[in-house]
């Protein structure tokens, strides 16, 4: 299939954190007025919660198909855990020979872009020193050795150079981007004999709150005693009190320099970069007015008015329970279409899931499911354009070609989002999102699809339950030599039969036959004989078995059949004579030392005078055993072969 524009694959975890948010933003933008499609490979958590749900959403970046992309954007600093960075990059490097941007993270292989921290740092700092005359300024950075923490480590040092205040190694910490680390730099700090310092400039927001807790704990207050500034401006930050003074990243302008960038490695042309900074938001934290904080509030108050997580989160939303009270696929998807308007009307959505995606006939002792990779054929069981939805179990489409409607023609370029659809490490398929309006998913998207992966692990066990209590039901109405109903299942369906061409004024019929010989057979050529012989005959009367007609293996050596559709004694005796044609077909191919024939009986006639199938079937039984008895004194009470006997 042809694609009509080119395409970006950007690869990366948990693309509505706030660093990926507005990295995204700046890709999309850029990609877009270069007229670029931007598919978005994701796991939806970045961290590790458990292995496997971390392994069962990263089997998501086995479906690329790298054909199909014209560069990558490689974010490996939120791929991390259990090393899945190296495992995306060594496919990248076996699979992909176009060119690829590695952002914030230098790599051997491919070409990187980094955001400057150091920059906007440097201007942290030097608000502290130059608007609030602070000299004794204590930095609390990120892991040691991470690129960010040392960056932003680098912003601190040259700020007090540029201002001529002596490095203080003493008044340096390295903690871990999140909230674990500020009790101990407090208490650090509070165990030198020297005073605390005017403030503690942090690397991100995350650990500004987590020194302010601690500061608050031992009694000091922000900003009199101690100023606390941090750096990334997430809401975390904007909503604490007091409001953390701090930097919003500069990763959407990151985003738009990684895609100038592939864009000049795609086209062979000149790389020109562009200035990489951000504003302060000034905080409470620091002393200073927090009217700007209010502005970035309200911000981020009005980003999350416009997608639809009021409604997600409403007391009255019963999406889960509507959708694990469904029991049948396509039932499923009609409910789960209707509740797509909790994640957009405008959006698109895609659910796309591999061939036996249930795993139907699975036990406690046979769980191999499928745990890597995705079936060759994928089904797309839903998709959603906006307003129209199509529900639709059998469609099908090649896993090379990752979403049919990336081929489709479209007037302007489109982002998807790739994520995965799986419980645990069992893999159902993947999702894909896109949006006309928005360029990245709701913030309500990543619940919505938690809903959507526990309802489809519901309906795979409430679909296993089925197929096991129907096979627990065919085994006790199924004859295990023959395949064809037991005793059991004469005395579970007859009846009803009977019952139903009773009230509706119908025909009944019977066909009771009895297979000739057997003890012979048996004791002359052994049981499997015998066996071959029971499972010919019951072949014969399934073969003569059409419309509504059932057939049954009631005894070792008795045959019936039950119908309320033949239309006259004639299609009976058409019917007999199928049975003896199939026989006579199986003794001439088999060749055996022995024929297989059978002796019938029949009834045929309405049942309104009779109370059970019981005077009925006694009928035919009766015309049946007449039979058997002609054919004995035909054949001769001792087997009498009327061929030479090899």
């Amino acid at each position: 299939m042809k694609k009509f524009r080119k395409l970006l694959g950007v690869i990366m975890s948990q693309p509505d954190a706030p660093y990926q948010h507005k990295l995204l933003s700046g890709i999309i933008e850029r990609a877009f007025k270069l007229n670029y499609d931007v598919a978005v490979f994701s796991t939806f958590v970045k961290d590790e919660l458990s292995k496997d749900w971390h392994d069962g959403e990263s089997n998501i970046f086995s479906m690329i198909n790298y054909s199909l992309l014209d560069g990558i954007i490689f974010v490996p600093d939120t791929l991390r855990v259990n090393n899945v960075d190296k495992a995306v990059e060594q496919d990248i490097l076996k699979k992909f020979k176009k060119p690829v941007v590695s952002v914030d993270i230098k790599s051997e292989h491919f070409s990187s872009i980094f955001t400057d921290d150091i920059q906007s740092i440097k201007k942290m700092i030097s608000h502290l020193i130059e608007k609030h005359r602070l000299t004794d300024i204590a930095f609390m950075t990120g892991i040691k050795g991470h690129p960010h923490s040392t960056n932003r480590l680098t912003g601190y040092y040259e700020a007090l150079v540029e201002h001529d205040i002596p490095i203080d190694q003493s008044r340096v910490f390295y903690g871990d981007f999140w909230y674990e680390k500020g009790e101990e730099v407090v208490q650090a700090l509070m165990a030198d004999p020297r005073p605390m310092p005017q403030a503690i400039a942090c690397a991100s927001d995350t650990m500004a709150i987590s020194v302010c807790e601690a500061l608050k704990n031992h009694g000091f207050r922000i900003p009199e005693d101690v100023a606390v500034t941090g750096y990334d401006s997430i809401e975390a930050g904007i909503n604490y009190v007091p409001c953390i003074t701090s930097c919003e990243l500069p990763s959407e302008i990151t985003g738009k320099r990684a895609v100038s960038m592939l864009h000049s490695l795609i086209t062979d042309t000149k790389f020109i970069d562009e200035t990489c900074g951000t504003d302060i938001i000034f905080g409470k934290s620091c002393g200073c007015p927090n009217e700007a904080a209010e502005e970035i509030r309200q911000k981020y108050k009005t980003w999350r008015d416009d997608d639809y997580s009021g409604a997600f989160n409403s007391t009255y939303n019963f999406m889960l329970e509507a959708l694990i009270s469904e029991k049948e696929l396509e039932n499923y998807m009609a409910s789960l279409a209707w509740y797509s308007y909790l994640i957009g009307r405008s959006s698109h959505f895609s659910l796309c899931l591999c061939e036996n995606w249930d795993n139907l006939g699975e036990t406690d002792q046979n769980q191999d499911y499928r745990r890597t990779g995705y079936s060759r054929r994928m089904t797309l069981p839903l998709r959603k354009m906006g307003e129209e939805k199509r529900v639709n179990p059998e469609l099908e489409f090649d896993l090379s070609e990752m979403l049919p409607m990336i081929f489709e023609k479209r007037p302007e370029p489109r982002a998807f989002y790739f994520s995965p659809v799986n419980f645990n490490d069992r893999c159902f398929g993947y999702a894909v999102f896109s949006d006309d309006e928005n360029n990245c998913y709701p913030s309500c998207y990543c619940q919505w699809m938690r809903y959507v992966c526990t309802s489809l692990e519901s309906l795979r066990r409430q679909r296993n339950l089925m197929y096991m209590y129907k096979k627990m039901e065919d085994n006790a109405v199924t004859d295990l030599l023959t395949g064809i109903y037991n005793r059991n299942g004469f005395n579970m369906y007859s009846e009803k039969i009977f019952r139903t061409i009773k009230e509706n004024g119908g025909c009944l019929t019977i066909i009771i036959g009895d297979l000739n010989n057997l003890k012979y057979i048996n004791d002359s050529f052994g049981h499997g004989e015998g066996d071959f012989a029971i499972k010919s005959a019951a072949d014969a009367f399934r073969s003569a078995c059409r419309d509504d007609m059932r057939c049954y293996r009631i005894g070792g050596d008795e045959y019936v059949i039950i119908s309320g559709s033949v239309a006259s004694e004639d299609k009976i005796a058409e019917t007999e004579k199928q049975i003896n044609d199939y026989l006579h077909g199986i003794n001439e191919a088999a060749d055996k030392p022995y024929s297989i024939t059978i002796s019938m009986g029949n009834f045929f006639g309405p049942v309104t005078e009779y109370d059970s199938i019981e005077k009925p079937f006694n009928i035919a039984d009766g015309r049946m055993f007449a039979a058997k008895e002609k054919f004995k004194e035909d054949e001769g009470f001792y087997y009498r072969k009327s061929r030479t006997v090899k």
